[in-house]
């Protein structure tokens, strides 16, 4: 019996650690000193985490390295130079087999680098005793090595953090297309600081044939295709008042009003973006507009006909502030705008006395007025416009009132803009909080924002996709996460979640009584 159940449990080890059957590397046939990983070609060794990185084929996305758990996105870790997809295990193995490494004394090496544009390894013009000269320029080296997946160098964390600045702006670097990736690190139980770096081969695109047609084709078809959503989701809005009250004399002017006002709040959000583009020097790609198809009825206007924009980042960024500030002039110019156009737009209402309706219609009009968005920004900017008399003089006992176009579009450019300030997944505030943040912070967050956006029936459209959006499909890494963000974004978050939350329209209508 002990016999048996001896070689079940052989068996059974066997299947949950085949690396302990192993002598040679499955994929580069190097002799094994781990039953971790592979020392030559960084594969792991045991089936399950060696199932996990094959079944990826290729990946631009962020994901958690099974070797050092770090977060990174590419076919090679950028921290432990582990292959976190097929295709990153086929670079390495490739490497081994040429091993360029051996050819020549390392002083004399030529850097081979990974080429994430061309996935695959590129000899570089640089020799690596000069790539080391430059680091010791600028930081205390701790450990230099060159490895399968390039250059690995150790330095001790310098006080001044603007000495990366200038590193990173070295010539030799620049003009041979090497970008280093810069982690920090622990070395045992040592308590000093260090920053690994790493590096990677790209040159950046050419920007100057950006505005060729069959370069923003696609993005025109979609600009089309959200002033239509728009323009049609308004028509039937309106359409669904006029049927009751005659508001204006004509209702396209009402159409066209609320369309091109909305259409300028979202073009000025993606300007905010640009303008950060030009101070630091960050390559963007020209916005991509996103039509929602418009609903019949009074649902049509919380449809709203567009979900807004999003722009991709060309390049990759250096640091967390650059991150951080990216993606907080967006909503701030959109949202500047929003809010001039509704003091505005609440100066220029539809006012009729109820003695000229009837019972039915005023019932009516008390039904459509239960489904407008109630939002503590809007309600203060009602305040506001009351006591500065920019608002005329208005009695809810024997007047009716509907808003002008104008402070409707400002009233949904409120809403586009301070939401966008949540921390969610395809939200501005997902990237803004994920520069201060590790990831795992991020997703709660993230969640959070997504149902507080999805419970409003004005805005579920933007929280199932918020909810569903996988948070590292948008997400932009950053090449130096060894400087911290300055201490005044934590505090520019925080004002940016309250106003998010002001901006959040309250889901009222659940609590409101049909009777």
């Amino acid at each position: 019996m002990d016999s048996k159940r001896d070689k079940k449990q052989s068996k059974q080890n066997e299947e949950n650690y085949p690396s302990q059957l192993l002598e040679y590397c499955w994929n580069c046939g190097s002799k094994l000193t781990s039953d971790e990983w592979c020392d030559d070609c960084k594969v792991p060794i045991k089936e399950d985490v060696k199932l996990e990185v094959l079944s990826r084929t290729s990946s631009d996305e962020s994901i958690r390295c099974w070797r050092c758990k770090g977060t990174t996105s590419g076919d090679i870790c950028g921290i432990c130079g582990s292959p976190i997809t097929k295709q990153g295990v086929e670079l390495l193995k490739e490497a081994v087999k040429t091993q360029v490494f051996e050819q020549i004394p390392l002083e004399e090496e030529f850097v081979f680098i990974l080429s994430p544009k061309d996935r695959q390894v590129i000899k570089t013009n640089v020799r690596f005793f000069k790539l080391e000269a430059i680091v010791q320029k600028h930081f205390q080296v701790v450990n230099a090595a060159l490895t399968n997946f390039g250059p690995e160098i150790i330095v001790h964390m310098p006080e001044n953090l603007e000495v990366f600045d200038s590193f990173e702006n070295e010539s030799l670097l620049i003009e041979n297309y090497l970008r280093p990736i810069i982690r920090k690190t622990k070395l045992s139980s040592d308590s000093k600081k260090y920053a690994i770096m790493r590096f990677f081969y790209w040159i950046p695109e050419d920007t100057t044939k950006r505005f060729a047609f069959n370069k923003i084709r696609w993005k025109l078809l979609l600009l089309l295709l959200t002033f239509c959503t728009i323009f049609l989701s308004s028509w039937l809005y309106y359409r669904e008042i006029y049927a009751v009250i005659t508001i204006n004399k004509n209702i396209f002017v009402d159409v066209s009003i609320f369309t091109f006002i909305l259409l300028a709040i979202i073009f000025t959000h993606e300007l905010g973006h640009v303008l950060i583009q030009r101070l630091r020097k960050i390559k963007l790609s020209l916005p991509f507009f996103i039509p929602l198809p418009p609903t019949p009825g009074l649902l049509s206007y919380f449809m709203l006909g567009s979900a807004g924009g999003f722009i991709r980042v060309i390049n990759p960024l250096r640091k967390r502030n650059d991150l951080f500030d990216l993606f907080l002039l967006g909503p701030v110019f959109g949202l500047t705008l929003s809010i001039g156009i509704y003091i505005g737009g609440i100066a220029l209402p539809y006012i009729q006395d109820k003695s000229s309706l009837t019972t039915e219609t005023l019932e009516r009009i008390e039904q459509m007025q239960n489904f407008d968005p109630f939002l503590l920004m809007g309600w203060f900017l009602d305040w506001f416009g009351t006591n500065t008399d920019i608002s005329p003089s208005f009695n809810p006992e024997t007047q009716v009132k509907f808003l002008h176009p104008l402070a409707y579009a400002g009233l949904v450019g409120i809403i586009l803009n301070g939401i966008n300030f949540l921390p969610g997944s395809i939200l501005d505030g997902g990237f803004m909080l994920g520069s201060l943040v590790n990831e795992k912070v991020s997703r709660v967050f993230s969640f959070i924002s997504a149902l507080l956006i999805m419970l409003n029936y004005n805005t579920w459209t933007l929280g199932i996709l918020t909810m569903f959006v996988p948070l590292n499909v948008y997400q932009t890494p950053i090449t130096n996460e060894a400087v911290p963000v300055h201490w005044t974004r934590y505090i520019i978050e925080a004002f940016a979640i309250l106003i998010a939350i002001s901006c959040l329209p309250l889901t009222i209508f659940f609590f409101i009584s049909n009777n």
